[in-house]
């Protein structure tokens, strides 16, 4: 079978919701607010590494590429941007997208947080098994992992909208490393060949499975609810399920 580290780690997780997402196929037409902020933040560094700059408007998003290109751009300017892979796990492929290779051919990886401690964020890294499946598709050891945290900070009653993104933008100059920072993640060959095994183990019971059973501590996970919580207990193959579309 051919299957992506994300639906992976959704079928890990609740496999009910990846039945509706991946065997049904069915995406909600809105996207919640926080993958809205992160779709947007890396459509803009897409477009900074391939352009040398990103549009601007007084977004949260603009602010915060902004921040990007300040403190951390600098130190990968020869990055490709996003970059394909195919890998064979057993007899099933493995298919995903990098945000972009470093000049050292080493992976880079962008992402958001609204967590308060980047340290908290860095060693729950550790565990994250979307970095070593790149490593295991580039055959590369090291990931650098850049995170930017989103701004924290309301808009007051009195600041016009230029006013407020002004201070979206210079609250990145306060605890700067706090707020947006590098990590490199390293993984030894052993840790990589473990990793490889068990994912070949799950792929396979992927493939064969029929039984989508829900999780139900998977319901809140990561501070929200279940996208698919609307339609979870009722939706039938054939439902055409509002604020719902197939992809």
């Amino acid at each position: 079978m051919r299957a992506s580290i994300s639906s992976i780690k959704l079928y890990k997780a609740c496999r009910r919701a990846y039945q509706l997402k991946y065997i049904n196929r069915l995406v909600p037409m809105q996207k919640a607010d926080a993958l809205e902020t992160g779709t947007n933040y890396h459509a803009k560094l897409e477009q900074l590494y391939k352009t040398g700059d990103f549009d601007k408007d007084l977004t949260k998003e603009t602010a915060m590429a902004l921040a990007y290109k300040r403190w951390i751009y600098p130190l990968f300017v020869g990055q490709s941007a996003e970059d394909r892979f195919e890998c064979r796990v057993g007899k099933h492929t493995l298919v995903g997208i990098t945000d972009g290779i470093a000049a050292d051919g080493c992976i880079i990886e962008h992402k958001t947080t609204s967590l308060l401690s980047l340290d908290e964020y860095e060693y729950n890294l550790q565990w994250d098994e979307q970095l070593m499946a790149y490593m295991l598709a580039t055959g590369a050891r090291k990931v650098y992992y850049t995170v930017c945290r989103k701004p924290n900070i309301r808009q007051k009653a009195s600041e016009s909208d230029e006013e407020f993104f002004e201070r979206m933008c210079d609250w990145y100059y306060t605890d700067t490393d706090d707020k947006i920072r590098l990590f490199e993640i390293t993984k030894t060959d052993a840790e990589i060949e473990a990793f490889r095994k068990s994912l070949n183990e799950v792929m396979t019971e992927m493939e064969y499975t029929v039984d989508y059973y829900k999780n139900t501590c998977h319901c809140h996970s990561w501070g929200r609810q279940c996208e698919y919580a609307s339609i979870c207990l009722t939706y039938r193959p054939g439902d055409t399920p509002a604020n719902f579309e197939t992809w």
